[in-house]
């Protein structure tokens, strides 16, 4: 076999830090689903390394992408203002006239917009080479995308015992020959992938490893943890660990490749990417993610007073409509950076593949 496959840094740094959370978290519920699904309410100890360590930790760290990076910052000076205060701004606007419902529901089909966006981002990553266009392009599109479309559809149509954001409830599909419809796509274009990977590789020799153990990988822990099995933590774990994990590494091993880069090497701040700093960069996330969700349940949701302290002070509707917004002005702010941050197409190609390879 000659493995073929643009790793995004290394075979190992890859497979432990990018396809391997996926795999292990859904390996983790398959083997001890039934437990986990019969915890009503999540351990301190878990929320805060689901939660803070990974969830709201990883919306922070494409502020070392961004914000934190004065030549990238310099580069792209208007997009990194405007954006967060218009987020702010709209987030306002959709609180105090649509109300708390709809502005949660706007807020986590963005999300769910976004979480299926990075999955289709990796796979291009890993397809880097091949060529754009043509029948297999469009089915290895088509397959990435129903491997976290059809879950959704799924999810839509039969009622799931998870929650996932404040007031959000996803809209109810009053029928099931749409899911039909979309299982049929899902089985036929997953499959269809595979063959066409395996036909490759029969008759050219060449198995490029990466873009078919991220779409496997994919596949596996969203149907799990959104059709396999139907519990609250079963759910959050698969959702937080394989979406977040890979995220914070990707941001580090980017900065991490720049640095090497000679273009940069007077970027001063590049210089936190190096091994010894893997620690402070968990930590300093963490220390981020603390701070926010400490404002959260001191004045929204008071749930958590062991790990915050009993320092409650309800806002008023008022003050809602302000801080709500402003608190998920980062996480909103992130969904959309992304979209350009990590663009391989078009002028972003060349952008990305400077650094990444």
């Amino acid at each position: 076999m000659c493995v073929s496959t643009p790793w995004i840094y290394s075979p190992k740094f890859d497979l432990t830090a990018i396809i391997g959370p996926p795999v292990a978290v859904t390996l983790l519920v398959l083997i001890w689903g039934n437990k986990l699904s019969q915890i009503s309410d999540t351990p301190p100890w878990l929320w805060v390394l689901l939660v803070l360590g990974v969830d709201v930790a990883h919306v922070y760290s494409s502020l070392f992408r961004t914000y934190l990076d004065k030549e990238e910052f310099q580069r792209r000076r208007t997009l990194y203002l405007v954006v967060p205060a218009a987020c702010w701004l709209g987030g306002i606007a959709l609180y105090a006239f649509a109300g708390p419902k709809f502005f949660w529901s706007g807020v986590a089909y963005f999300a769910i917009y976004h979480f299926v966006r990075q999955q289709y981002g990796f796979l291009m990553l890993y397809r880097r080479g091949e060529p754009v266009g043509g029948f297999g392009y469009r089915l290895d599109q088509l397959a990435i995308y129903m491997a976290t479309v059809y879950p959704l559809v799924y999810w839509h149509t039969y009622p799931r015992n998870f929650q996932w954001f404040s007031d959000f409830d996803v809209v109810h599909i009053p029928v099931t020959w749409p899911e039909m419809i979309c299982r049929i796509v899902y089985v036929a274009s997953i499959g269809g992938f595979l063959l066409k990977e395996g036909l490759k590789w029969r008759e050219t020799g060449v198995f490029n490893a990466g873009k078919v153990l991220l779409l496997v990988a994919t596949a596996a822990a969203w149907g799990t943890g959104i059709i396999l099995f139907n519990g609250d933590l079963t759910f959050t774990i698969i959702n937080i660990v394989s979406h977040g994990v890979p995220y914070m590494a990707l941001i580090w091993i980017y900065q991490y490749r720049k640095r090497a880069n000679r273009a940069h090497a007077s970027n001063r701040f590049l210089r936190f990417f190096q091994l010894k700093y893997v620690p402070l960069y968990i930590l300093a996330l963490m220390g981020l993610a603390y701070f926010e969700e400490a404002i959260w349940d001191w004045f929204v949701w008071q749930e958590h007073a062991e790990i915050f302290g009993p320092f409650y002070a309800s806002a008023s509707a008022t003050m809602l409509v302000i801080l709500v917004p402003l608190l998920t002005m980062p996480q909103v702010t992130h969904y959309v950076l992304d979209a350009y941050i990590w663009r391989v197409n078009k002028k972003g190609k060349e952008e990305v593949r400077a650094v990444i390879g």
